[in-house]
């Protein structure tokens, strides 16, 4: 039964890769057409759409969460047309990406720790946010050694637009921590009211 639920969930995920494949692979072509430095990101989001596809039953990835994950690829890619010089409504374009990733990230640990985890209550949504700073944590030292050994470019391997102030790598790990928070608070609101409704359908 559990297999026949998870074969319904599959189905959608596969055409998610597909929509997000293609999405990535327009921003590399429109990269290497421009000779812009985020032809790097791009194969690089396209191998981490790719690698999630391939643990989604490790995980028991939701359609939704798999395509909110393709949107936050996306989102990181419209570097190629600026984008992280941008301020929408007075906020680094930096910020909006960071949360962002830090919220799609959240969802997904929550459904995989209350599907196949060990952990509960408390203790759970802790881990979920260490998680979140673990990656946050990666992603800095990975764009760290980057800035030293590539210098000056565009995307997360070179240092360029947005990552020249000094607080940079706190600001990023702290929206990620926000981000996520927000994402747990929406999964908690959204068990809660789904539970209500349950409840009430009993009576």
């Amino acid at each position: 039964m559990k297999e026949e639920v998870y074969e319904n969930l599959n189905k959608p995920n596969k055409v998610i890769l597909w929509v997000f494949i293609v999405i990535l692979a327009l921003f590399e072509v429109y990269a290497l057409l421009n000779k812009n430095q985020f032809r790097y990101d791009s194969v690089v989001m396209l191998v981490l759409l790719i690698g999630v596809f391939f643990i989604r039953k490790k995980i028991m990835l939701h359609p939704l969460h798999f395509a909110l994950f393709g949107i936050f690829l996306s989102l990181h890619n419209l570097g190629a047309f600026g984008a992280y010089g941008l301020e929408p409504l007075g906020m680094e374009f930096d910020f909006y990406v960071h949360s962002y990733f830090g919220l799609v990230s959240s969802l997904i640990l929550y459904r995989t720790y209350s599907k196949v985890g060990y952990y509960r209550g408390w203790f759970m949504i802790v881990a979920i946010l260490a998680v979140v700073l673990g990656f946050s944590a990666f992603h800095e030292i990975v764009e760290f050694l980057g800035a030293v050994t590539l210098g000056e470019g565009e995307g997360f391997l070179f240092i360029g637009v947005g990552d020249l102030d000094r607080f940079d790598t706190h600001k990023d790990m702290l929206n990620n921590f926000i981000g996520a928070v927000v994402g747990l608070s929406l999964y908690g609101i959204y068990l809660y009211m789904n539970d209500k409704t349950n409840k009430k359908k009993k009576r």
